[in-house]
């Protein structure tokens, strides 16, 4: 069906086009690897069962949570909140000695400031998440894909994974799927596409809902193994330190999930946690940066054969659907004139009100 969108409508891959600046946080651990010390993220990040990564221009930078953790910076530039240069730092090192910057997570603090929404000033609640590659100095406007693009991205070009369901070949994801009672045995390529825009974020949701089919067959073999050798244990007992700093880095549905926590006379002193919606859905930064959402939706060509009078903007929500079925709701198109259009649309495809 993807491929008929691309023959049956020459240039459609150009709709939510945008360059490959991706980021996935890894998920499914291996509890043989994961005993979440900050001290040995990289290593048990890189066991996962998707592997995180950021991807640059088609190029895995890392895979190394600690990178990811490090480099992550919250901006500001259009958004209604002042900055926090002159508030307190809350943490100078990570646990392994290396510097934190004060628009990191663990440092940030948030000042709201409201005001009219203005299209040349502020016009946002989000903040701008970057990341900073260090090989360039750029802070990168990264986004999840809707979530599976990356994790498939991420995975394929890393090679890590091996599971026999699933396997990761550098260039691929093959994903095998045994017989079942209804269907045959099956088994599928996703591979890593030409383009990063609307039509691809979709189609690699239909392969990770294979991926997860697959990976759960293996950790169902696991859980087993647990049960049958008597290790029934599901959880760690825990005292909440005196002073401590953590963070946390996993996928939701959407994308990259990172909690990051300060802890001071066993209470929260701060906390901010990054789900994939500031990722995808900021504005443009200090440097004038567009967020993804519109940076896709920029110059995207339209296909749609409505007229101005009728214009319903379907390739504009279809680009912003790709990265969250979630947010076409949210989405009003100014279309010149003093005109808003505000077009609610159904999360189910077919589905009439």
């Amino acid at each position: 069906m993807f491929d008929f969108f691309y023959e049956a409508l020459p240039g459609y891959e150009e709709v939510g086009r945008r360059r490959v600046l991706l980021g996935c946080w890894g998920a499914y651990n291996d509890p043989n690897h994961c005993d979440y010390r900050y001290e040995h993220m990289q290593d048990w990040g890189r066991a996962m069962f998707v592997t995180p990564g950021v991807i640059v221009d088609g190029e895995q930078i890392t895979t190394n949570l600690v990178d990811i953790n490090l480099n992550m910076r919250i901006l500001l530039g259009s958004s209604f909140y002042d900055g926090w240069e002159n508030q307190e730092m809350f943490v100078r090192e990570d646990p392994l000695g290396n510097p934190v910057d004060r628009n990191h997570p663990w440092n940030q603090t948030t000042m709201p400031r409201p005001q009219k929404r203005d299209f040349t000033g502020n016009y946002s609640w989000v903040m701008s998440p970057r990341w900073l590659d260090q090989r360039s100095g750029s802070h990168l406007a990264l986004d999840t894909g809707g979530g599976p693009i990356a994790r498939l991205w991420s995975t394929a070009l890393a090679g890590l994974v091996d599971i026999g369901y699933v396997k990761s070949t550098g260039h691929s994801v093959k994903i095998y799927l045994p017989k079942t009672a209804l269907k045959p045995e099956m088994e599928l390529e996703w591979k890593i596409p030409k383009w990063s825009n609307a039509l691809e974020r979709d189609r690699a949701r239909t392969y990770f809902q294979a991926y997860c089919a697959a990976a759960a067959y293996y950790f169902i073999e696991r859980a087993f193994g647990e049960l049958a050798a008597g290790r029934t244990r599901t959880w760690t007992e825990f005292t909440v330190p005196d002073e401590a700093i953590g963070c946390g880095f996993h996928e939701a549905v959407r994308g990259v999930l990172s909690h990051h926590m300060v802890i001071r006379d066993k209470k929260i002193a701060n906390y901010h946690p990054y789900p994939p919606t500031p990722w995808n859905a900021n504005p443009r930064d200090i440097y004038g940066t567009p967020g993804p959402y519109e940076d896709a939706v920029q110059n995207t060509p339209i296909f749609e054969e409505n007229g101005p009078d009728n214009f319903k903007g379907i390739d504009i929500m279809r680009a912003v659907r790709s990265f969250d079925p979630c947010l076409p709701c949210g989405v009003h198109m100014y279309v010149g004139g003093g005109k808003t259009l505000k077009v609610v649309h159904s999360p189910m495809f077919g589905v009439g009100r």
